[in-house]
């Protein structure tokens, strides 16, 4: 198995890279990634009886602000990433490989045709009623430190979990709300760089199991047939050959190890990783990690929005190439 130079790896991701009016230029501009949005927003609404797209793009809110309501955050993640990466297919640009974060595994696997954007995505929506309704309150933190500063700390193996491992030096942890105040404190003290991420839940932490009940049934339900194309997990760290239920709803769970899934496509030769997430932020990720790499890694989405003008930049680059 081998990835050939040049080829196309497609990077989702989950809950932290969402933000308010993310694809609003795309959604305006482009028919492909309209249609899909629209598509999804009908689903949920018959779901859950609101609308991602209205809070998305009517409400008034500001793109600074949090996007942080998981019944809406959950599935306007997949609808997003879904909604590009089918623009970028109508586009001439077909993935080889895809690799999934978190949430971002459910997207990578229907990309891939493991499972249907019809099927699933019902599923996504009444598991975000079951979490956000009985998860355990809590958050996550983006560090931007050497991973082996965790184990070293006094405090944070005691009061949050080590959630994912990104980069050299980006790891993300999960605090449940009662220790949120302490971790703050000591990483202020210690000087730690870091950040809130937009996540109300520990994610991919012991606090989240066991899920919610109805967190995890619709899933089950849903058909999955064997990828089209290679499917590479953060929760694995390498390719999954028959991805299903069970896996991603422990990828929702178990810690992320996506430095070690991006050195393990590496492994199989240089691509060119196209980063579908609504800020961009694996794009940064990959090349923190890739140093002398002949990969190259392109975004479309930013915390700035103007992904039609990024979509663009990415096409003409892909099919320069």
């Amino acid at each position: 198995m081998r990835i050939d130079s040049g080829e196309i790896v497609f990077l989702f991701g989950g809950q932290g890279s969402q933000l308010y009016r993310m694809g609003e230029e795309l959604y305006r501009q482009n028919p492909v990634f309209h249609h899909w949005m629209e598509r999804g927003d009908a689903v949920i609404r018959r779901i859950t009886g609101r609308s991602f797209l209205h809070e998305l793009y009517e409400a008034p809110h500001r793109i600074s602000e949090d996007f942080d309501d998981l019944e809406l955050t959950h599935p306007a993640i997949f609808v997003y990433e879904y909604a590009l990466a089918a623009s970028l297919i109508d586009a001439g640009i077909r993935p080889s490989a895809v690799l999934g974060a978190s949430l971002g595994e459910v997207a990578a696997c229907a990309i891939a045709g493991a499972c249907t954007f019809d099927d699933v995505l019902p599923a996504l929506g009444q598991q975000a009623l079951a979490l956000q309704r009985g998860c355990r309150a809590g958050g996550m933190m983006a560090l931007m430190a050497d991973p082996a500063t965790f184990n070293e700390s006094p405090v944070l193996p005691r009061r949050s979990a080590l959630a994912g491992i990104l980069g050299p030096t980006h790891y993300v942890i999960a605090v449940p709300d009662m220790w949120m105040e302490d971790v703050e404190a000591h990483l202020r003290a210690r000087k730690f760089l870091y950040s809130l991420l937009p996540v109300r839940q520990p994610f991919h932490s012991p606090w989240v199991e066991p899920l919610p009940a109805g967190a995890s049934a619709a899933l089950l339900q849903v058909p999955f047939s064997p990828p089209r194309i290679k499917v590479f997990s953060s929760r694995t760290a390498g390719q999954v050959l028959a991805p299903d239920a069970s896996h991603l709803l422990r990828a929702a769970l178990d810690p992320m190890r996506f430095r070690d899934a991006i050195l393990e496509v590496e492994t199989l030769g240089p691509s060119r990783y196209v980063d579908v997430t609504p800020s961009g932020t694996l794009a940064n990720l990959v090349t923190a990690n890739l140093a002398g790499s002949a990969s190259t890694v392109l975004a479309v989405g930013s915390p700035f929005g103007r992904e039609a003008t990024g979509l663009a930049r990415v096409l003409s680059k892909l099919r320069a190439a």
